[in-house]
């Protein structure tokens, strides 16, 4: 009995499945004209064609626009074409064809015409979204244009001044790692690129396209140029880091690995180091533009590195310089004059004693 239950389950849950598999309809994506970014005021078309499906449960379509004054207008193809006209309470849709148990695959073909409101400056809109209903009110499927951005005129000033801004200050942290020895001109020259693109920006202000068109260009060699700045930090850091390694090796050979100078050095290197593998951890999982925090932790990375460097270089000059450092060449040969200097004065001296004690024996 229980399988014969379970088997009825089953049963009940497939045919569900296949019934809700069928309600669905393909559809193709509207067609927006333009299609790309528009502005306040702007008319814009669109069209989209629906594939209702064979003994399909659509009862309803309804229809969606973020455009003012719209007009909506369709089709059936199987239909006599009658245009769309019934648009109660905001909402557009079509109930006046048999969408229900169609006999046959039916395309439903939706144009609109409208304008692109004043109130949407600055923000995105969606041109056009379809809905299929059934006569539960349950949505079967959806469709929606891609969002498109509403250029606002009175944002491009705002937009040029804030890059102009970006660019100084980026400009005062590039002159800042060059003063720390970084080769920053990869870094220069993106931002020239900003200057100029920001620059073509500002004399085509009354054009909104160019200009935002512009702007884009600015702010994606801002970016560029922030990461070249970063990746020339973490470099000449890199460089400090191994030429300090190098110089403790170099102290430590010559017997300094006791001083306390040298152990603190190597405390100032381990600090370096901790601060360039964070930033170079966060330069490389960044994938678009790098953070302020990377920027600073890549800075301060270049700083200590760039005076632990400074201090190491010092210490080795002063270890070779030292009397035993100057000396070091010849150590071997001076030990051998020594040893040999003492041992013919030695000798000298052993004579002379025994030929005073010849002379007493003598008299």
């Amino acid at each position: 009995m229980k399988k014969v239950t379970y088997f009825l389950i089953a049963l009940l849950l497939c045919a569900a499945l296949a019934g809700t598999a069928s309600a669905w309809n393909s559809n193709t994506d509207a067609n927006i004209n333009p299609s790309g970014s528009l502005m306040p005021g702007d008319s814009v078309s669109a069209t989209m064609t629906i594939k209702i499906l064979k003994d399909s449960s659509v009862y309803r379509i309804n229809m969606y626009t973020d455009l003012t004054s719209a007009v909506w207008t369709g089709s059936l193809a199987s239909a006599d074409g009658s245009p769309i006209t019934e648009f109660p309470a905001g909402k557009r849709y079509i109930d006046g064809y048999p969408l229900t148990k169609l006999p046959q695959d039916t395309v439903l073909t939706i144009y609109l015409d409208g304008k692109v409101p004043d109130s949407k400056a600055g923000s995105e809109i969606t041109v056009m979204t379809v809905e299929e209903v059934s006569s539960s009110e349950s949505v079967i499927s959806t469709y929606s244009s891609p969002k498109q951005t509403v250029y606002n005129p009175d944002d491009i000033p705002k937009q040029i001044t804030e890059i102009n801004d970006a660019i100084t200050k980026l400009d005062a942290e590039i002159t800042e790692m060059s003063k720390q020895g970084a080769d920053v001109s990869a870094a220069l020259a993106k931002l020239d690129t900003a200057r100029t693109a920001v620059k073509a920006a500002d004399s085509y202000k009354s054009d909104i396209p160019t200009a935002t068109k512009e702007i884009v260009s600015a702010s994606a060699a801002l970016v560029d140029a922030e990461k070249l700045m970063v990746n020339s930090a973490l470099t000449k850091t890199k460089n400090n880091l191994d030429l300090i390694e190098q110089n403790i090796a170099n102290l430590n050979a010559k017997g300094w690995n006791t001083d306390s100078r040298v152990i603190l050095l190597s405390t100032s290197k381990q600090t370096a180091q901790n601060q360039y593998n964070t930033a170079k951890n966060a330069y490389d999982s960044s994938t678009t533009s790098v953070s302020a925090s990377t920027k600073t932790q890549a800075l301060d990375a270049l700083k200590n590195s760039a005076n632990t460097l400074t201090e190491s270089n010092t210490l080795w000059e002063e270890a070779q310089k030292s009397p035993v450092a100057a000396i070091g060449p010849y150590l071997v040969y001076i030990v051998i004059a020594v040893v040999a200097i003492i041992v013919v004065v030695g000798a000298v001296i052993v004579l002379r004693r025994r030929g005073d004690d010849d002379w007493d024996e003598l008299g």
